[in-house]
Formats: structure tokens, sequence, C-alpha cells
């Protein structure tokens, strides 16, 4: 698989990646999210979230396909009072394609995001994952990622 930063050319294409993570979340929880299609409007938010200097977007290719992505933040903080400064990148999406997946795609992309972190000096890379996403939770804990913190929820009628 061979792995390319996207520009904002590729926001259509990023936008139509996402469906497939998307869809999972709001089969699972209809509730919190909203059907989602490739529509000018979504297009136009990933073409703002590509243009972001802190936001870095993955696009992983075989044979000309886009088969997989990852869009990662970086987060910078300065040190204060309650904590030291921070500075680390955050998965904030992944996704590699139904009928690709099983091949090895998302540790390569995977891969690809350590290495992009290491070249940058950053030490730590977080990713959040809801527990009903089982299959995620295993892949990224083969990955090496361990829960640090629980986010907890209830539902009032």
């Amino acid at each position: 698989m061979d792995i390319r930063r996207a520009t904002v050319e590729d926001a259509a294409l990023v936008a139509t990646l996402n469906l497939a993570v998307h869809q999972v979340h709001v089969q699972a929880r209809p509730d919190r999210f909203k059907p989602l299609a490739a529509t000018d409007e979504f297009v136009a938010l990933v073409r703002e979230r590509l243009a972001d200097e802190h936001t870095y977007v993955f696009i992983g290719e075989v044979d000309g396909a886009a088969v997989a992505y990852a869009l990662v933040m970086h987060y910078q903080r300065p040190e204060d009072s309650f904590a030291y400064a921070v500075n680390f990148l955050n998965i904030d999406q992944m996704s590699v394609n139904p009928e690709y997946r099983s091949q090895g795609y998302g540790e390569q992309m995977m891969n690809h995001i350590l290495d992009f972190a290491r070249s940058l000096g950053i030490r730590r890379v977080t990713l959040n994952v809801w527990t009903f996403n089982e299959r995620a939770i295993a892949f990224y804990e083969r990955c090496g990622f361990k829960t640090y913190e629980h986010r907890m929820e209830t539902l009032i009628d």
C-alpha cells in the first residue's frame, strides 16, 4: 500500500472514505450519530479540516484505489498550574474499506502514523474508540494502544 498525505483537492475522496466508518457509529448509536452522505456541505467541512495546519490526513492506495485513510490532529498545550506541557498526535478517524480489511492495510497505516509522529519528535499518540467497536479496540490493542482513561455517560429520560 502506498500512503500519501491528502490535500484539499482530496476532500471529496476523504468524505467518501469516511462514510464506511461513520456508518458503524450510526448503526450502534443512532441517538448520537446522524446518517451521513458525501454532500457538498460535508465535502466543504472536510476541505476545511484538510486546510488546517494541525490536521494531517493520510490516504492509503493499492493499485490506484483508495483503500484506507486516517485523520490525525496535532495538539500542543503549554504547561500550566495543573499539568505539564503536552505535545501529541490524536488519531481522530481511521478506517480501512470493508472489502480490504484483514489484509494488513490498517497495520501499515498505523505504522505510517507512528513513524510520522517520530519524525516530528512526538512520543505520544492517542485515539478514542467507542466501546461498541470491538473490532477496532482489538486492532488498536494489537498495535500497542492501552486504555488510559474511561469516559462515562448516563442517558436521562
